[in-house]
């Protein structure tokens, strides 16, 4: 890695004052790569296919909540037309009519909360797993720093004022597209997944621009 060349007319001094003496040796600046995580959460091996699984288990338990609740409707007329209101049989069907559809409401809402945790499981592990895919390519390539960034925020379209918005908030100005390892960190995570193996593919790299490619083993590299 190259040092920082400064350009002839900004390293002089100004005219007429003393040229500055170097303090020390050049520092080669850090080794940072950059990291498009929700690109990978988007293309994660499982992730996606797990929340599939957690829809279709939600779907399945909404028509269970929505056939007990149309049961209890069903109950409720037949209850009218067999009894007088003001008899005791019609009071106590009734109260198990009102304790039927308390605990309906506790159950949708048990449901919700199970779905939210089981949700929250599966992004945390995914997450976690790109956290272990990301050190361990830092870890083959010395890296010092890793940051994330978003693709998306170079993607701005006046056309599409929220874009614009979104794009001026980026954090990372400017980078060199080689210090991108996304690709990468994607390529070792669908490899080292276990229940999905996936190809790892290659991108041809830009004229001097230095593409990095997967470790061969990430898990030898902690």
């Amino acid at each position: 890695m190259g040092f920082f060349a400064v350009p002839a007319a900004l390293g002089q001094a100004p005219a007429g004052s003393p040229q500055a003496a170097p303090t020390g040796p050049l520092v080669p600046p850090s080794r940072i790569a950059l990291v498009d995580v929700g690109y990978i959460l988007k293309n994660h091996p499982n992730m996606n296919a797990n929340m599939e699984g957690i829809k279709a288990e939600m779907t399945q338990a909404q028509e269970d909540i929505e056939g007990r609740r149309t049961a209890l409707l069903k109950d409720q007329e037949a209850i009218g037309k067999m009894f007088e209101a003001d008899t005791p049989q019609f009071k106590q069907k009734q109260e198990s009519l009102i304790s039927a559809e308390s605990k309906l409401r506790v159950d949708f809402m048990g449901k919700e909360k199970e779905f939210a945790e089981k949700q929250a499981n599966v992004i945390l592990n995914s997450y976690e797993s790109i956290n272990r895919a990301i050190k361990a390519v830092a870890s083959h390539y010395q890296y010092d720093v890793v940051l994330r960034y978003s693709r998306e925020q170079n993607e701005m379209d006046p056309k599409k004022p929220q874009s614009v918005n979104f794009g001026i908030q980026r954090d990372v100005l400017y980078f060199n597209p080689g210090i991108d390892v996304t690709e990468v960190v994607l390529a070792v995570l669908k490899r080292d997944e276990p229940t999905k193996v996936v190809p790892v593919s290659t991108t041809p790299s830009a004229p001097g621009v230095r593409q990095a490619t997967p470790p061969m083993n990430s898990k030898n590299l902690k």
